[in-house]
């Protein structure tokens, strides 16, 4: 979980399109992983970093 969250962290807002696919499939990932944890604070940086890179909405 921390090295998906670092590379996360790494794609900066105007990244290239293969980037920001990289950028959905690690959320992608995160997301699933988190489904089994529930860690609130990772829900929030997933969330955070989706409007940051604007790839994607999230459900409430």
């Amino acid at each position: 979980m921390k090295a998906l969250s670092r590379r996360l962290m790494e794609i900066p807002p105007d990244a290239s399109d293969l980037m920001l696919d990289e950028a959905r499939e690690i959320i992608r990932q995160l997301s699933n992983l988190n489904l089994r944890w529930n860690i609130t604070a990772l829900d929030d940086f997933i969330g955070e970093r989706q409007r940051e890179l604007g790839v994607g909405l999230r459900k409430r």
